[in-house]
C-alpha cells in the first residue's frame, strides 16, 4: 500500500510538469497502476523456463507455480514444435535465467488462474515488463482472453505493431 502511495504521489508531481515528463516513457509498472485498482505483486525464483510464455517458480513459501505470462502468446513447443517456440523459448530463458529472482503482478482486470490451473500474472526482473520484452522482439503476439482488455494491452499492442512492421523475430521467420 505504501509501495502504491508512493507511485500515486509521484505521479501526482509528473503530472503537475507535462512539459517536462513525457508519461509515456514512464516504465510499465508505474503508468499502469495510474488510476488503476491495486495488482498484487509477488516475489518468486525461477525453477524452470516452461516455454516462451511460462515458467515455474518458486514462492517465498517454498511451493512451486506455473505461471503462464498475461497479454502474451508464443508458438508452442509442446505437443509440437512450431515456427518460433524453440526461439521464444531461448529469449524467455535469457530474460528470466533459472535462479534469477522475478516479480509476479496480477492483474485486477483478469483472472488469477487460466483453465490448466496456472497463475497469470504479468512478469517483472530488475523492474523490467519480461512480457513486453517478448512482444518488442517478436517472439510473442498479444493475447487477450475472451475479449477482456487487461490493463497494459494499449501498451503491448503498441509493441507488437513495432515488432511486426520492423520483421523482428518471428515475424519475419514464421508470421510475415
Amino acid at each position: 500500500m505504501r509501495r502504491l502511495a508512493l507511485l500515486v504521489l509521484v505521479a501526482a508531481v509528473l503530472l503537475a510538469v507535462p512539459k517536462v515528463v513525457d508519461l509515456n516513457a514512464l516504465p510499465a509498472q508505474v503508468s499502469d497502476l495510474i488510476g488503476a485498482p491495486e495488482a498484487d505483486r509477488t516475489r518468486a525464483v525461477v525453477v524452470r523456463v516452461t516455454d516462451g510464455d511460462t515458467l515455474k517458480v518458486r514462492l517465498a513459501n517454498g511451493s512451486e507455480k506455473d505461471v503462464r505470462i498475461l497479454g502474451i502468446d508464443t508458438p508452442e513447443v509442446y505437443p509440437e514444435m512450431q515456427c518460433g517456440g524453440q526461439e521464444a523459448t531461448a529469449a524467455l530463458a535469457t530474460l528470466t535465467p533459472v535462479g534469477s529472482r522475478i516479480v509476479l503482478v496480477s492483474d485486477p482486470t483478469q483472472g488469477n488462474r487460466d483453465r490448466y490451473g496456472r497463475l497469470l500474472r504479468y512478469v517483472h526482473r530488475s523492474g523490467d515488463d519480461v512480457g513486453l520484452a517478448q512482444l518488442t522482439s517478436g517472439r510473442a503476439r498479444v493475447f487477450i482472453f475472451n475479449d477482456d482488455p487487461l490493463q497494459r494491452a494499449e501498451a503491448y499492442r503498441k509493441a507488437e505493431r513495432g515488432a511486426r512492421k520492423a520483421d523482428r523475430g518471428s515475424w519475419a521467420a514464421c508470421w510475415g
